[in-house]
């Protein structure tokens, strides 16, 4: 037990030593492009924002691919981004799990194998904004980034999509069921959840149009990942359109309020 209490102490000193540093002035703009609300927050919110962007920039490794110019705007936009995410829910860290982010200048293509009906295999290739693995690193695309950044409010932001993801698998698979705090809270998604995911499905089946991004019907980690991208880039449409989808976010994210 004591070598772990040891690495967790040396974990928090290590974290204080870098929330001590001084956060550059030339830093805050890309923090509130990618975060409108942030001035809206509290101090002490955005104080813990600011930290956990620090956190997450000393502790995991960024790979920035081909000739994209401006590497620190790059790192902090996407940390930012990403750590919006956390501040109503300290309890699950700073995406623990998380080693590594890879930016690709422009959507990457990913080329799968699956077998046809006649047994033989046959490669399928995918164009991309963004992945997130199990285990693995947050996959992104640089221009789908500047794209989500430029147009707030849209219901569309990749670095949202993704690192909910990366939250949706905390606790294991990518299902659509991200670590919720109590056992009530599991028991209410289960069945909300679950039940609206049917509807959406239902709905984009039928042709009916709806607030929520198609994609999400794919699958319920999709359905999950497009559903925080709505809450986070206009809430007040999400609880209009899809009430009950907005309570579950709201019950999961517990964002702080903005004045």
């Amino acid at each position: 037990m004591k070598i772990f209490d040891f690495i967790f102490k040396r974990k928090q000193r290590r974290r204080a030593r870098v929330m001590a540093e001084p956060f550059p002035t030339e830093w805050r703009p890309w923090v509130v492009d990618a975060v409108p609300r942030f001035t809206h927050y509290k101090d002490s919110d955005r104080k813990t924002l600011v930290d956990a962007i620090k956190v997450f920039l000393a502790e995991k490794e960024f790979r920035i691919l081909g000739d994209l110019p401006e590497i620190d705007h790059i790192k902090v936009t996407v940390a930012a981004g990403a750590c919006q995410l956390l501040l109503g829910i300290p309890e699950l860290d700073i995406f623990p799990r998380l080693r590594e982010v890879i930016v690709y200048p422009h959507h990457f293509t990913e080329t799968t194998e699956a077998i046809g009906p006649d047994g033989r295999p046959y490669q399928i290739s995918q164009t991309r904004a963004g992945e997130a693995w199990l285990r693995g690193p947050v996959i992104l695309a640089w221009d789908s980034v500047a794209r989500s950044v430029a147009s707030p409010g849209d219901g569309y932001n990749v670095v949202i999509h993704e690192f909910a993801h990366v939250l949706d698998m905390q606790n294991g698979a990518a299902d659509g069921i991200p670590p919720l705090a109590t056992k009530q809270d599991d028991e209410v998604w289960l069945k909300v959840f679950f039940e609206e995911f049917r509807m959406f499905v239902a709905d984009q089946r039928a042709g009916r149009r709806t607030l929520l991004n198609p994609y999400g019907a794919t699958a319920p980690a999709e359905f999950f990942a497009v559903a925080s991208e709505h809450f986070f880039e206009h809430p007040e449409r999400l609880q209009r359109h899809h009430p009950r989808v907005f309570d579950l976010m709201r019950r999961f994210y517990r964002p702080p309020p903005t004045r």
